[in-house]
Protein backbone atom coordinates (compact mmCIF):
# COMPACT_ATOMS: atom_id res chain seq x y z
CA UNK A 1 0.00 0.00 0.00
CA UNK A 2 1.48 3.23 -0.78
CA UNK A 3 0.63 6.91 -0.08
CA UNK A 4 2.13 9.80 -2.51
CA UNK A 5 1.49 12.92 -1.27
CA UNK A 6 2.19 15.86 -3.61
CA UNK A 7 3.34 19.13 -1.71
CA UNK A 8 3.32 22.54 -2.92
CA UNK A 9 2.02 26.16 -2.93
CA UNK A 10 -1.22 26.85 -4.31
CA UNK A 11 -0.95 26.85 -8.17
CA UNK A 12 2.34 24.70 -8.83
CA UNK A 13 0.27 22.02 -10.15
CA UNK A 14 -0.24 19.45 -7.51
CA UNK A 15 -3.90 18.59 -8.68
CA UNK A 16 -2.83 17.96 -12.48
CA UNK A 17 -0.04 16.52 -11.66
CA UNK A 18 -1.84 14.09 -9.24
CA UNK A 19 -4.54 13.25 -11.12
CA UNK A 20 -2.14 12.28 -14.14
CA UNK A 21 0.00 9.96 -11.52
CA UNK A 22 -3.39 8.33 -10.41
CA UNK A 23 -4.00 7.46 -13.94
CA UNK A 24 -0.42 6.07 -14.49
CA UNK A 25 -0.74 3.46 -11.43
CA UNK A 26 -3.13 0.58 -11.06
CA UNK A 27 -5.40 0.55 -8.03
CA UNK A 28 -4.65 4.16 -7.40
CA UNK A 29 -7.11 6.90 -6.35
CA UNK A 30 -6.45 10.52 -6.44
CA UNK A 31 -7.69 13.05 -3.58
CA UNK A 32 -7.65 16.93 -3.83
CA UNK A 33 -7.05 18.31 -0.47
CA UNK A 34 -9.29 21.16 -1.36
CA UNK A 35 -12.81 19.20 -1.48
CA UNK A 36 -11.88 18.56 2.07
CA UNK A 37 -11.85 21.62 3.85
CA UNK A 38 -15.49 22.47 4.99
CA UNK A 39 -17.40 25.66 4.63
CA UNK A 40 -15.99 29.15 2.74
CA UNK A 41 -16.41 30.91 5.83
CA UNK A 42 -14.18 29.30 8.30
CA UNK A 43 -11.64 30.90 8.71
CA UNK A 44 -8.33 29.27 6.61
CA UNK A 45 -6.23 27.80 9.78
CA UNK A 46 -9.41 25.94 10.49
CA UNK A 47 -10.71 24.91 6.60
CA UNK A 48 -6.68 23.77 6.33
CA UNK A 49 -6.77 21.45 9.40
CA UNK A 50 -10.15 19.67 8.58
CA UNK A 51 -8.68 19.09 5.26
CA UNK A 52 -5.64 17.59 6.53
CA UNK A 53 -7.45 15.76 8.69
CA UNK A 54 -10.19 14.44 6.96
CA UNK A 55 -7.13 13.22 4.87
CA UNK A 56 -4.81 11.79 7.22
CA UNK A 57 -8.79 9.56 8.15
CA UNK A 58 -8.35 8.64 4.36
CA UNK A 59 -4.36 7.51 4.32
CA UNK A 60 -5.61 5.17 7.78
CA UNK A 61 -8.08 3.07 5.43
CA UNK A 62 -6.45 0.02 3.91
CA UNK A 63 -8.12 0.68 0.63
CA UNK A 64 -7.09 1.98 -1.84
CA UNK A 65 -3.46 -0.08 -2.82
CA UNK A 66 -2.59 3.56 -4.11
CA UNK A 67 -3.83 6.64 -2.60
CA UNK A 68 -2.44 9.90 -4.50
CA UNK A 69 -3.08 13.24 -2.40
CA UNK A 70 -2.17 16.78 -3.68
CA UNK A 71 -2.59 19.07 -0.94
CA UNK A 72 0.45 21.34 0.45
CA UNK A 73 2.11 20.04 3.69
CA UNK A 74 3.50 21.76 7.06
CA UNK A 75 6.49 20.35 8.87
CA UNK A 76 4.12 19.61 12.11
CA UNK A 77 1.28 17.58 9.48
CA UNK A 78 4.14 15.67 8.54
CA UNK A 79 4.94 14.12 11.45
CA UNK A 80 0.98 13.19 11.60
CA UNK A 81 1.11 11.96 7.98
CA UNK A 82 4.00 9.40 8.79
CA UNK A 83 2.46 8.10 11.66
CA UNK A 84 -1.03 7.37 9.57
CA UNK A 85 1.22 5.63 7.39
CA UNK A 86 2.27 3.10 9.83
CA UNK A 87 1.35 0.41 7.48
CA UNK A 88 1.99 2.07 4.09
CA UNK A 89 5.09 3.27 2.13
CA UNK A 90 4.74 7.29 1.86
CA UNK A 91 6.15 9.33 -1.10
CA UNK A 92 6.31 12.94 -0.43
CA UNK A 93 7.08 14.89 -3.63
CA UNK A 94 7.67 18.71 -3.93
CA UNK A 95 6.94 20.61 -6.59
CA UNK A 96 8.84 23.24 -6.76
CA UNK A 97 6.92 25.46 -9.78
CA UNK A 98 9.20 28.86 -10.07
CA UNK A 99 7.54 31.79 -8.38
CA UNK A 100 6.87 33.70 -11.75
CA UNK A 101 5.46 30.75 -13.20
CA UNK A 102 2.47 30.35 -10.46
CA UNK A 103 1.79 33.79 -10.54
CA UNK A 104 1.47 34.10 -13.74
CA UNK A 105 -1.20 31.09 -13.56
CA UNK A 106 -1.42 27.56 -15.48
CA UNK A 107 -4.06 25.78 -17.01
CA UNK A 108 -6.32 28.34 -17.49
CA UNK A 109 -6.44 29.05 -14.02
CA UNK A 110 -6.28 33.05 -12.69
CA UNK A 111 -5.19 32.94 -8.92
CA UNK A 112 -7.02 35.86 -7.08
CA UNK A 113 -5.47 38.52 -5.14
CA UNK A 114 -5.69 36.69 -1.81
CA UNK A 115 -3.92 33.80 -3.47
CA UNK A 116 -1.68 35.31 -5.19
CA UNK A 117 -0.98 37.16 -1.54
CA UNK A 118 -0.60 33.62 -0.24
CA UNK A 119 1.45 32.12 -2.66
CA UNK A 120 3.71 34.54 -1.91
CA UNK A 121 3.52 33.87 2.13
CA UNK A 122 3.87 30.26 0.75
CA UNK A 123 7.19 30.64 -0.49
CA UNK A 124 8.50 32.55 1.82
CA UNK A 125 7.40 29.55 4.21
CA UNK A 126 9.29 26.95 2.14
CA UNK A 127 6.44 25.04 0.93
CA UNK A 128 8.37 23.94 -2.36
CA UNK A 129 11.28 22.63 -1.04
CA UNK A 130 10.48 21.31 2.70
CA UNK A 131 13.01 19.22 3.77
CA UNK A 132 11.10 16.36 5.15
CA UNK A 133 9.81 15.25 1.31
CA UNK A 134 11.72 12.54 -0.55
CA UNK A 135 12.41 14.02 -3.80
CA UNK A 136 11.65 18.03 -5.18
CA UNK A 137 10.74 18.39 -8.85
CA UNK A 138 10.98 21.71 -10.41
CA UNK A 139 7.03 21.48 -12.36
CA UNK A 140 8.07 24.27 -14.59
CA UNK A 141 7.21 23.19 -18.50
CA UNK A 142 4.18 21.64 -19.92
CA UNK A 143 3.98 18.72 -20.29
CA UNK A 144 2.40 17.39 -16.98
CA UNK A 145 2.59 13.32 -18.19
CA UNK A 146 6.37 14.70 -18.00
CA UNK A 147 6.35 14.96 -14.32
CA UNK A 148 3.31 12.12 -13.21
CA UNK A 149 5.57 9.61 -15.20
CA UNK A 150 8.99 10.51 -12.95
CA UNK A 151 6.73 10.11 -9.53
CA UNK A 152 4.93 7.15 -10.90
CA UNK A 153 8.14 5.23 -11.94
CA UNK A 154 9.47 6.54 -8.04
CA UNK A 155 6.64 4.61 -6.52
CA UNK A 156 6.29 1.67 -8.21
CA UNK A 157 10.38 1.63 -7.77
CA UNK A 158 10.03 1.67 -4.03
CA UNK A 159 13.25 3.52 -4.02
CA UNK A 160 12.53 5.74 -0.61
CA UNK A 161 13.22 5.24 2.30
CA UNK A 162 10.84 4.11 4.80
CA UNK A 163 8.64 6.84 7.06
CA UNK A 164 10.38 5.78 10.43
CA UNK A 165 14.03 6.31 8.68
CA UNK A 166 13.23 9.93 7.70
CA UNK A 167 14.24 13.17 9.67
Amino acid sequence: MTVIWLNGTIGSGKTAVGRAVAALLPQARFVDGDDLGGPAGLLNRERWRMAVDALLRLVRCRWPARLVVAYPLAAADARRLRAACACRVLLVVNLATPLPIVLRGRGGRVLSAGERRRVREMFSEGYHRRRFADMTLTNALPPVSRIARVIARRAMRGAFPSPARRS
